[in-house]
């Protein structure tokens, strides 16, 4: 693991000030399975518009 630095120690204590919540796992698997597919899909597409 790498040490933290003021610059990351700045960027947690941001988001953790901000009171909003970030991210929590809370999206469905169904939801990132079907994301991945079309990140997938569109990484073959750029590969082939070369």
């Amino acid at each position: 693991m790498i040490p933290l630095t003021s610059y990351h120690l700045a960027i947690l204590g941001g988001l953790n000030r901000t009171g909003k919540h970030v991210y929590a796992g809370t999206v469905s698997d169904a939801t990132k399975a079907r994301r991945r597919a079309a990140n997938r899909a569109a990484r073959v597409a750029r590969r082939a518009s070369r």
